[in-house]
Protein backbone atom coordinates (compact mmCIF):
# COMPACT_ATOMS: atom_id res chain seq x y z
CA UNK A 1 0.00 0.00 0.00
CA UNK A 2 1.20 3.63 -0.72
CA UNK A 3 1.80 6.31 1.83
CA UNK A 4 -1.79 8.16 0.48
CA UNK A 5 -3.57 5.37 2.14
CA UNK A 6 -2.18 7.03 5.31
CA UNK A 7 -3.32 10.75 5.29
CA UNK A 8 -5.25 10.36 8.08
CA UNK A 9 -3.90 11.95 11.22
CA UNK A 10 -2.22 10.13 13.10
CA UNK A 11 -4.02 10.47 16.80
CA UNK A 12 -2.71 8.95 20.08
CA UNK A 13 0.58 7.96 18.53
CA UNK A 14 3.25 6.46 20.18
CA UNK A 15 5.32 9.52 20.08
CA UNK A 16 1.79 11.00 22.45
CA UNK A 17 2.70 14.30 20.99
CA UNK A 18 1.23 16.41 18.70
CA UNK A 19 4.05 18.44 17.28
CA UNK A 20 5.69 15.16 16.07
CA UNK A 21 2.01 13.78 14.75
CA UNK A 22 1.90 16.84 12.68
CA UNK A 23 5.54 16.40 10.96
CA UNK A 24 4.81 12.64 10.73
CA UNK A 25 1.94 13.79 8.71
CA UNK A 26 3.30 16.16 6.86
CA UNK A 27 5.86 13.70 5.62
CA UNK A 28 2.94 11.69 4.62
CA UNK A 29 2.17 14.03 2.84
CA UNK A 30 5.54 14.84 0.95
CA UNK A 31 5.73 10.93 0.67
CA UNK A 32 2.15 11.54 -1.21
CA UNK A 33 2.93 14.13 -3.88
CA UNK A 34 6.32 13.04 -4.64
CA UNK A 35 5.99 9.99 -6.22
CA UNK A 36 3.44 8.29 -3.34
CA UNK A 37 6.08 5.41 -2.78
CA UNK A 38 7.65 4.13 0.44
CA UNK A 39 11.48 5.99 1.20
CA UNK A 40 13.04 8.09 3.63
CA UNK A 41 13.77 11.57 3.11
CA UNK A 42 16.25 13.72 4.34
CA UNK A 43 15.95 16.53 6.54
CA UNK A 44 16.73 19.13 4.00
CA UNK A 45 13.92 17.56 0.92
CA UNK A 46 11.47 17.37 3.79
CA UNK A 47 12.63 21.53 4.46
CA UNK A 48 12.46 22.21 0.60
CA UNK A 49 8.84 20.61 0.36
CA UNK A 50 7.80 22.42 3.66
CA UNK A 51 8.63 25.72 2.91
CA UNK A 52 5.84 25.39 -0.21
CA UNK A 53 3.33 24.74 2.36
CA UNK A 54 3.06 27.42 5.31
CA UNK A 55 4.00 27.43 8.86
CA UNK A 56 7.55 25.57 8.17
CA UNK A 57 9.13 26.03 11.45
CA UNK A 58 13.48 24.94 12.10
CA UNK A 59 11.76 23.63 15.48
CA UNK A 60 10.42 20.78 13.36
CA UNK A 61 14.13 19.35 13.10
CA UNK A 62 13.71 17.79 16.32
CA UNK A 63 10.51 16.44 15.66
CA UNK A 64 11.68 15.22 12.55
CA UNK A 65 14.53 13.01 13.79
CA UNK A 66 11.68 11.08 16.29
CA UNK A 67 9.25 10.33 13.84
CA UNK A 68 11.17 9.40 10.37
CA UNK A 69 11.89 5.94 11.22
CA UNK A 70 8.20 5.44 10.92
CA UNK A 71 7.46 6.88 7.72
CA UNK A 72 10.17 4.63 5.63
CA UNK A 73 7.47 1.75 5.07
CA UNK A 74 4.46 0.51 5.38
CA UNK A 75 5.10 -1.90 8.37
CA UNK A 76 6.83 1.07 10.08
CA UNK A 77 3.88 3.24 9.60
CA UNK A 78 1.54 0.63 10.72
CA UNK A 79 3.39 0.75 14.35
CA UNK A 80 3.04 4.75 14.53
CA UNK A 81 -0.64 5.11 15.97
CA UNK A 82 -4.14 2.96 15.82
CA UNK A 83 -4.89 4.99 12.55
CA UNK A 84 -1.90 3.99 10.68
CA UNK A 85 -2.52 0.18 11.84
CA UNK A 86 -6.06 0.15 9.99
CA UNK A 87 -5.09 2.27 6.88
CA UNK A 88 -6.34 0.71 3.90
CA UNK A 89 -7.13 -2.43 5.50
CA UNK A 90 -10.92 -3.82 5.22
CA UNK A 91 -12.90 -4.30 8.35
CA UNK A 92 -15.53 -7.40 7.78
CA UNK A 93 -17.93 -7.65 10.58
Amino acid sequence: MNPSLFKTYPWSSVTQNSESEVVASNIIRILTRTGDAWRTITWDEYKEERLKDSGFSERERGYFDSVIGYTVSESAARTFCKGWELAGLEINI
